[in-house]
């Protein structure tokens, strides 16, 4: 018995010193780099333990600050991993402001680079261009030693690209294909892996093409497809082709485009991509719609149907297409049907293009059929959709005029109550400025007993009073002249603002109602006598809505109102002008193009053109001199 516990006690002995010797600062809290190392290990797999290891080293009053700064990128990582971006903004700007401290210059550019990363899935691609730019700047303060660390010069690679991804969510196209190519260049000089090496080149040609210079895009689109074919890579081959398929369409070269389309959807459907098969698919069929292999075109629409739907995107443009390709074969019944799928589909996803479209392809149709009634009615819907569209720009615009216009009155209140609350405040200190000195003035004259100095002084008091009052009435004065001023401005920016509105209005309707005339005409043609003449009447109503004159008179109204001598001033130049010349050099003077110009004074572009050019030697202008300036200069 007394045997059998030696070796059990020897046993436990060896046991808890196995334990201490494998992990002898497992629960240590004095050992920081344990618990970072382990968070490290977790991060992605275990993100709710990997901040709860990285806090137990924020708190340990032991940590260096090097390592509470590491805690603090962990646990940034973490949260952004989750999704919580402000918690992980918290603590990245927490590490951030440790690390500038320290000038610890590696970690403040990984910090730099992970706000940006949190920013950029916040979709402030602003402030995530401002960090990785940031982070930038700090790799080029690492002078020589980023020239021997390949690792480093990589890593910032990386950070370039994430700066050109970030300009591309801003518009900035330009900015991003420098960094793009910036990235490249390090990525290719320190034998980064092709793969990256790859998307870097696709990113370039989509910035080309995003551009609409096909020429440089195709370039890198084919060296990337290279690259992705001796990697043998799947994915990377079917995004080169589906976009090598997009510069084809866009240069017109149909034959590769449905080539590359083909293999795009040949890969994507071996893959199981779903999104990039449906976009394959309906390429497809519009270019091959194009080439009128109408059979083969409707095949690929039924597979695109069938695609987006099971994806759950809206179809409206794929019928829509439908609709012109059956059109297009006179098969009547076809296009209405899916014509009016389209604008369901349209309707309900709120695309008034897609509708405008879908009304003008339904009117041939019907009319196709001889249903001129229904053909009509789908003029005017596309009418009635284009007017709302008008309409509602101009409640937009009035309305954002008027948004303008209380708040900078609102903003001139508050400057003027703040001057009004200054001046009282000023009188106050004055007043008591003036209650302490009648107190000194007091005691001096009971101590002195000297009347001259009290009045000398009384006298200077109120001198300098008059003149306070004199300097505040000339102030209120300026300010009151200011605010005229800014009203006067004001009144004359709203009112070419109304000018302006008013000639686009009047080139709208002409337009819309010289189209409606030239479909009224077509139909008319192919229409019984009776309905012939109702159209030909319909057309004479429009051609007299078109000359009349209120319109011109309004617009002069306002125009002379802005510019009370523009008329005279032309007079004064050459007293034979025409009335159609005034009206030319009005609208010549707002800066309206010749369509424009035509639209209004309905007639031809041509007829503007010729307008123009009788009117600069009426004027007596030469060859160099521009008619724009020279009429805004009256």
């Amino acid at each position: 018995m007394p045997d059998y516990s030696m070796k059990s006690f020897s046993l436990l002995l060896i046991s808890l010193l196995a334990a201490y010797v494998l992990f002898p600062q497992t629960n240590n809290p004095s050992n920081p780099d344990l618990f970072i190392q382990q968070a490290n290990q977790n991060l992605s797999k275990n993100d709710a333990l990997a901040i709860s290891l990285a806090k137990k080293v924020r708190h340990n009053q032991e940590a260096t600050k090097g390592q509470r700064i590491q805690s603090d990128i962990i646990i940034g990582l973490a949260y952004k991993n989750k999704g919580q971006y402000d918690s992980s903004l918290y603590f990245v700007n927490s590490g951030l402001e440790k690390a500038l401290e320290v000038q610890d210059t590696m970690r403040i550019i990984k910090l730099y680079s992970n706000r940006g990363v949190v920013h950029y899935l916040k979709a402030d691609y602003k402030a995530a261009v401002s960090d990785f730019k940031k982070a930038g700047q700090h790799y080029q303060t690492l002078g020589e030693e980023i020239k021997t660390d390949t690792a480093v010069y990589l890593d910032f690679a990386r950070v370039l690209n994430n700066t050109a991804s970030a300009y591309i969510k801003t518009g900035q196209s330009d900015s991003a294909l420098t960094y793009f190519i910036k990235s490249l260049k390090i990525r290719d000089t320190y034998n980064a892996p092709q793969r990256m090496l790859i998307v870097s080149k696709l990113n370039i040609g989509s910035i080309y093409l995003a551009t609409g210079d096909t020429e440089q895009s195709e370039i890198w689109m084919k060296e990337a497809l290279e690259g992705a074919r001796q990697q043998k890579d799947s994915a990377l081959m079917e995004k080169c082709f589906i976009n090598l398929g997009i510069v084809d369409k866009k240069t017109g070269d149909t034959l590769a485009a449905i080539r590359h389309y083909k293999n795009s959807l040949a890969l994507s459907t071996q893959m199981g991509n779903a999104r990039d098969q449906a976009i394959a698919l309906q390429n497809l069929a519009l270019l091959l719609s194009k080439q009128k292999k109408y059979e083969e075109a409707y095949r690929y629409f039924k597979r695109a149907l069938e695609s987006n739907n099971a994806i759950g995107v809206n179809n409206s443009r794929l019928h829509h297409a439908m609709s012109r390709m059956f059109v297009e074969q006179q098969l009547y019944d076809s296009a209405i049907v899916h014509g009016n799928v389209a604008l369901k589909l349209a309707k309900e996803s709120g695309n008034l293009e897609v509708q405008m479209e879908e009304y003008v392809l339904l009117s041939k149709a019907y009319k196709g059929k001889k249903q001129f009634h229904r053909a009509f009615g789908s003029l005017e819907e596309y009418v009635a959709i284009k007017d709302s569209i008008t309409s509602r720009e101009n409640r937009e615009y009035i309305q954002n005029l008027k948004t303008e216009f209380e708040t900078e009155r609102k903003e001139n209140e508050i400057v003027f109550l703040k001057k009004l609350n200054g001046i009282e405040h000023a009188k106050n200190t004055a007043l008591q400025s003036r209650q302490r000195l009648i107190v000194v003035v007091v005691l001096l004259a009971i101590v002195l007993l000297t009347v001259v100095i009290a009045f000398y002084l009384s006298k200077k008091k109120k001198e300098k009073k008059l003149c306070l009052i004199e300097k505040k009435l000339l102030q209120a004065d300026l300010r009151n002249k200011e605010l005229l001023s800014r009203e006067l401005n004001f009144e004359i920016n709203y009112k070419t603002k109304q000018l302006t509105t008013h000639a686009l209005n009047m080139t709208q309707r002409n337009t819309i109602l010289t189209d409606i005339r030239e479909k009224l005409k077509k139909l008319s043609k192919n229409s019984t006598d009776k309905l012939s003449m109702d159209f030909m009447s319909i057309i004479k109503d429009i051609n007299q809505m078109q000359r009349i004159e209120k319109d011109w008179e309004l617009f002069k109204k306002y125009f002379e109102s802005i510019n009370k001598d523009f008329n005279k001033n032309l007079r004064a130049i050459n007293p034979a002008l025409s009335v159609n010349d005034y009206r030319l050099a009005a609208l010549i003077s707002l800066n309206l193009n010749i369509k424009e110009a035509a639209a209004v004074l309905n007639i031809t572009p041509s007829s503007v053109k010729l307008a123009r050019h009788r009117l600069r030697k009426k004027l007596g202008l030469h060859t160099g001199d521009d008619l724009y300036i020279f009429l805004n200069q009256l």
